[in-house]
């Protein structure tokens, strides 16, 4: 008896709450996990109303899903649909890779600014090193500052290997990205931080990123690592 009260006061004070609240809490779990998402929609109807909200599926995570979709359930495309027209960030930056990575027109590129300049630190990796790809100066300018920004948060590896991870499944048949030959750093020979480091810079970790050193240097090893992910010859 005592249950189904306490059962009764929870509903009841949920029930009471503005929904502008409500999806705001929804929206909050949901950019932590879509489990918890799922296991609070079940909660009550309260729960499930606001998770209808088209500000919880622009925030909603959406790491338990895989970049291809194989064998996918009419519900989860209806999902993922909902998420992408919302311009979810992670949704921008996972269409981004499947149209430019694995088509040969090249879209997909605005899909992964879209992203970085909307603060998802992966797709401002990907679209930061597309640029560094590039022979024109001025991108190279834009995409160093995307690798600034990441380099002086200490993520640039941890991006790095939450691409490789999400990517692993994908059908590399990119043909808009190149080697760029033309190194960023022109001092090779007399640069003291290429020669402190060469041979020994593995960046395991982001700590081992010594921000005081040549950052041209930086970024042309970064390349190194990002041709090789995405196959680009």
């Amino acid at each position: 008896m005592r249950r189904a009260c306490n059962k009764r006061r929870h509903r009841s004070s949920i029930a009471s709450l503005p929904k502008d609240l409500l999806v705001e809490v929804v929206a909050s779990v949901a950019s932590h996990s879509f489990i918890d998402l799922h296991n609070m929609k079940l909660c009550c109807r309260g729960f499930l109303d606001a998770a209808e909200d088209k500000y919880v599926c622009k925030h909603v995570s959406l790491d338990k899903f895989p970049l291809i979709q194989w064998n996918p359930k009419e519900k989860e495309l209806s999902f993922l649909k909902r998420c992408r027209e919302s311009e979810n960030m992670e949704s921008l930056y996972r269409e981004g890779l499947r149209e430019y990575f694995s088509c040969s027109n090249g879209d997909g590129l605005g899909s992964l600014k879209n992203a970085a300049q909307k603060g998802h630190k992966e797709a401002k990796y990907v679209y930061g090193m597309i640029l560094l790809c590039s022979k024109d100066d001025e991108l190279r300018k834009e995409g160093i500052e995307h690798m600034r920004f990441l380099r002086k948060s200490k993520c640039i590896i941890r991006c790095r290997k939450n691409v490789k991870r999400l990517i692993k499944t994908m059908w590399k048949n990119n043909r808009m990205s190149a080697r760029n030959r033309n190194p960023l750093c022109q001092w090779k020979s007399t640069c003291k931080g290429w020669a402190v480091k060469k041979g020994r810079w593995q960046l395991l970790d982001d700590e081992d990123d010594d921000i005081e050193l040549c950052e041209y240097c930086r970024w042309d090893l970064e390349l190194r690592f990002f041709y090789d992910l995405f196959n680009i010859h």
